[in-house]
């Protein structure tokens, strides 16, 4: 089974003005009207369907993703206890019993 991880932490530094802490670029609208995150579950979930994608994100975060992708699965919302970069939020993924564990991959 397939499946994706959608890493959608971040400390909001790479787009200042526009990216804060409070709303990192992932959540921004930078092209139309859809965030980054929206339309990276988009690409994602035409290819895997929306039960096989997951997000990633710091608490903090939380009700911004659900608020911008509403129809994902509550259980594929990872909440992160504390950011820890990129290997962090795989390693948090693939044994939190989030998603197919390792001897479930393709």
């Amino acid at each position: 089974m397939a499946f994706t991880v959608i890493m959608a932490g971040g400390r909001g530094e790479r787009f200042w003005p526009r990216s804060r802490m409070s709303r990192p670029k992932q959540f921004l609208n930078l092209v139309g009207d859809k965030s980054m995150l929206q339309l990276t579950v988009e690409r994602v979930e035409s290819i895997f369907g929306v039960s096989n994608v997951y997000v990633v994100a710091g608490s903090e975060f939380e009700k911004m993703v659900v608020r911008q992708v509403p129809h994902l699965p509550e259980e594929n919302i990872i909440i992160e206890p504390f950011g820890r970069d990129t290997a962090a939020a795989i390693g948090l993924d693939r044994t939190g019993g989030h998603g197919p564990g390792p001897q479930e991959s393709p």
